[in-house]
């Protein structure tokens, strides 16, 4: 065996190197004792109500790498902040303006982290009342119209109960209702076709979907989600008027007639049917069906301002064409004339009654106004002329 033996000044510098990495070690530990001493010292303030300190000592240890991939770090963490944003008191609520979000984020990670399910029933339970302040937080931002703020909150009540290995159906309807009334199209679509998928029994989604892509002009697939949900709940009525309102759009009378006649079949005392039935027929120029649907839809609603006022725009308009076609006659033909002329003249006359009852229920609107107006003075109608100039000057 061959000793070395080494000069006095290297064994010395050998002996400073194994201190210094002793050292090191300390340090090390000192630090990780630390963390770990801090993160039990916030556990304590947690147990005293001193949230100001428990938060203030919680906060290293999620970025320190000794306590960070610590399951109980983050639940900790996530306890602090959800006692913050529980507490009544202002002065604790004004510790975190995101306490919710914070606790909420903080029992996901110990979620991740926690193998051993050593937390899993607390934060399960916490999670559980932190879902119903989302969910109220959610419902008040969307009767605020904050509808894209209502979605975030409404949408992390899907989320929590995901995390359950729960489908929580209701709260993803809520978050597509809110992401589409804020316009985000794109999540609101995702939402509705998840539900789709599983089945969800609400006919209203197909409508909702239709309608988005009625917004966007694209009334083809429109159609075809509207079918789709037609198919899966033929005897539904918005579903069915939601069809018709698409064909409307695209111009196309006939179907959308033959819809609303199949929408009587369901239900005989709604108004706006019978309405719409007779502004198809009046577009194909059927105006007798015309008139008689629009006078079925006044005898159901007395206070039918559009009814009244449609059906007198009827009786105007059909004076109207008379009149085009009397003043397209040749000079000589005065005895037709004289006879169209009348027969354009009692068309107005018979509007003037649906008119007058149009503007009581509505004394404000403008355009009911002028064609009485002209209806008055093309029938010299001198009395009610000048009454009407006089409503027009107020």
């Amino acid at each position: 065996m061959y000793f070395i033996n080494l000069p006095k000044d290297i064994k010395k510098l050998i002996m400073m190197k194994r201190i210094i990495f002793l050292l090191v070690i300390v340090f090390a530990v000192n630090v990780a004792y630390a963390q770990k001493s801090k993160r039990t010292t916030a556990y304590n303030y947690l147990r005293n109500n001193n949230l100001a300190k428990a938060m203030e000592n919680i906060e290293p240890t999620i970025t320190n790498e000794k306590t960070m991939a610590d399951a109980k770090t983050w639940y900790y963490r996530g306890t602090i902040y959800l006692q913050i944003a529980m507490s009544t008191d202002p002065e604790v609520k004004a510790l975190s303006e995101d306490a919710l979000n914070i606790a909420y984020e903080s029992y996901i990670k110990a979620k991740e982290l926690d193998e051993k399910g050593l937390y899993t029933t607390d934060i399960n339970n916490n999670l559980k009342v932190i879902v119903q302040e989302f969910y109220r937080i959610g419902v008040e931002k969307f009767n605020q119209n904050d509808f894209l703020g209502a979605a975030d909150f409404l949408e992390k009540t899907f989320k929590v109960s995901e995390s359950f290995g729960i489908l929580d159906s209701a709260s993803a309807y809520y978050t597509a209702y809110a992401y589409q009334a804020g316009k985000d199209y794109e999540n609101a679509r995702k939402y509705y076709n998840m539900l789709i998928e599983a089945d969800y029994k609400k006919p209203v989604m197909y409508a909702s979907m239709a309608e988005m892509y009625k917004a966007e002009a694209d009334t083809a697939t429109a159609l075809e989600i509207i079918k789709a949900g037609r198919e899966k709940f033929p005897k539904n009525f918005d579903l069915l008027i939601a069809e018709t309102n698409i064909y409307l759009s695209r111009g196309d009378t006939k179907n959308a007639l033959d819809n609303l006649e199949t929408a009587l079949e369901q239900d005989t005392t709604n108004p706006s049917i019978y309405f719409a039935i007779g502004t198809n027929y009046e577009n194909l120029e059927e105006y007798d069906e015309a008139e008689n649907a629009y006078k079925q839809a006044i005898r159901l609603n007395p206070e039918y301002f559009d009814a009244f006022y449609n059906l007198g725009a009827l009786y105007v308009n059909r004076a109207a064409a008379i009149l085009d076609s009397a003043n397209a006659l040749p000079l000589e033909e005065t005895e037709k004339y004289d006879k169209m002329k009348a027969e354009a003249d009692a068309y107005l006359k018979e509007s003037i009654p649906h008119l007058e009852r149009a503007l009581e229920i509505n004394p404000n609107d403008r355009t009911t106004i002028v064609s009485l107006r002209e209806i008055y003075a093309r029938l010299n109608m001198t009395e009610k002329l000048n009454e009407i100039k006089e409503m027009m000057k107020k």
